[in-house]
């Protein structure tokens, strides 16, 4: 009797036999250097995270609905998780704004402006002793200072300062001693103080 063919066109006798003799169930497993899996750590967020509640827009401030909408941000950044509130990413946070704020008072010609963030952000400013705004204040000074195309008067010893950074030193009341001394500071040792 001849093997009929199904109505697709499958027939059995087509199809090689496998030896199934030969097989080994660990074959595909992967022989080397494993890695692990990484860890979920709570304290490493997702900085780009792109997802931006904006509360302050649709609540009014101190409302039942306000709260809760601030709350669900926090969390959806990162910044806490239950009660639990991430103090290291929270006093990043802060310091950003504090830098961008004075960068955007000080109008930093937009070349230096990265270059005072970064180096701010890579201070540690509780090692100075003093405010983070100081440090902030001083960090700009030093760029602005160390620039070759500088025509503004910057530094804390200087007679006739920039009128912005002459401004802002008044307004914070900030002693022209701890000026100078955080001055010196960012501009000779800066490495100590890295955090």
């Amino acid at each position: 009797m001849s093997a009929t063919t199904q109505s697709d066109g499958y027939a059995p006798e087509s199809q090689s036999f496998v030896d199934w003799s030969n097989f080994n169930e660990n074959r595909w497993k992967y022989i080397g250097e494993t890695q692990p899996m990484p860890e979920s750590d709570i304290t490493d967020v997702d900085t780009q995270n792109e997802t931006v509640i904006r509360y302050d827009l649709d609540c009014q401030a101190g409302s039942d609905r306000w709260e809760r909408f601030k709350w669900l941000s926090e969390h959806n950044s990162g910044l806490r998780n239950g009660d639990w509130v991430n103090q290291g990413y929270n006093t990043y946070l802060l310091n950003e704004h504090l830098i961008w704020s004075l960068i955007n008072q000080l109008d930093l010609n937009p070349r230096y402006q990265q270059e005072a963030a970064s180096l701010f952000l890579s201070l540690n400013p509780g090692k100075f002793g003093v405010n983070a705004g100081i440090v902030a204040y001083c960090t700009c000074a030093v760029i602005i200072h160390r620039a070759e195309d500088n025509t503004r008067k910057c530094h804390p010893s200087v007679k006739d300062m920039d009128p912005e950074f002459e401004r802002i030193a008044e307004c914070e009341g900030y002693r022209q001693k701890d000026l100078i001394s955080i001055y010196n500071k960012i501009a000779q040792a800066k490495q100590k103080y890295q955090g």
